[in-house]
Order: C-alpha cells, then sequence, then structure tokens
C-alpha cells in the first residue's frame, strides 16, 4: 500500500481551494489536476509500504506531542519553473508549530527504522501537476485571500487508483492534543 501522512481540511476550506484550482485550470493548456476529494496538504510521504508496518506506524505517530494549532495558506506559486510543464501549488506561511509536526514524523518513522530521506519541508497545497501555463504571469491574477486552517488531527492516507482514478484515502487518523 502507498501511504502518506497529511494535513486534511474541511469542506468550506476545500471549496475556496478549489475555487481557485478551476481559475489556474482555466489559464493553462492542460495537467493534472488535483481532484476536490483528494486536497490536502502532505506532511510526509511514505511510498510503498507494507501492510504489516500500518500499526507501528500509528503508535509511533500517537507519541507525537503537538496541540492543535492553526496555519495560514499563501499565494498560488510553481515549482519547476524553467520547465514547460510544472507543479502549481497553494503555499503556506512559514508555521514553526507545522515544521515541528514534520519533524516530529520524521523522527518517530526513523524510530521504526524505515529509511526517510533527509530534506527540506516545503509545506504546500499541489493544485495541479505537469501543469502548462499558457503565460507564467497569469497565475498572479489569482487573488488569494489567506486561509486560516486548523489542523486538529495528522491523517493516515493511502493512494490508490478506484476504477482507474487516483483516489486517496484516509485509513486511520490520531488526534493532536
Amino acid at each position: 500500500m502507498k501511504l502518506f501522512i497529511a494535513l486534511l481540511f474541511s469542506y468550506e476550506i476545500k471549496d475556496s481551494i478549489y475555487d481557485w484550482l478551476e481559475e489556474v485550470e482555466e489559464i493553462s493548456d492542460g495537467g493534472n489536476f488535483t481532484d476536490y476529494d483528494n486536497l490536502h496538504l502532505t506532511i510526509l510521504y511514505l511510498g510503498e509500504t507494507k501492510p504489516e508496518m500500518f500499526q507501528r506506524i500509528k503508535d509511533k505517530l500517537s507519541e507525537i506531542t503537538i496541540n492543535a494549532f492553526e496555519y495560514k495558506t499563501t499565494s498560488i506559486d510553481m515549482f519547476q519553473k524553467e520547465k514547460p510543464k510544472r507543479i502549481v501549488y497553494l503555499g503556506i506561511q512559514k508555521n514553526h508549530t507545522l515544521d515541528r509536526l514534520y519533524n516530529q514524523v520524521v523522527l518517530k518513522l526513523r524510530e521504526l527504522g524505515l529509511d526517510i530521506p533527509t530534506s527540506k519541508y516545503t509545506p504546500h497545497i499541489t493544485l495541479g501537476r505537469q501543469v502548462s501555463l499558457i503565460a507564467d504571469r497569469d497565475l498572479e491574477r489569482i487573488r488569494t485571500t489567506p486561509l486560516n486552517i486548523r489542523a486538529e488531527r495528522i491523517s493516515m492516507m493511502e493512494s490508490t487508483r478506484v476504477e482507474g482514478i487516483l483516489t486517496y484515502i484516509e485509513r486511520d487518523h490520531i488526534h493532536l492534543n
């Protein structure tokens, strides 16, 4: 099973994000855009994981000592700016609690012996992959209002295909203190 750890959103937050995603879609020449139900903020992608590790991962994540917290979105931007097809995302304002959450998740999973590569954490909400924009500056025209999002739990998500459609399924969650 392909697993990742994520923060999920209320329908109200998803509605706002999806409106902006649709604006990006309108100014593009195509791309692979995130389905409404798949919108999330990834904490850590684990990839292919043996099913017997699931409970051990959940038990380790339940040791995390972070209280519920709020974080804010910023504006729409893109990775891979030099390439014709890019990843377009909604940015997240620098947040020390979110960074601490990421660090604790990494630490706890390394305690299980999982090989978690060391990399800089850049929290973001992916709107689309392989996006071909008509004009890069058009992204700047999409007016986003910062969203205050409350994180009360972390979710253990499975990435799978259901009838050929990429689907993210919440398999379990851990409440933050």
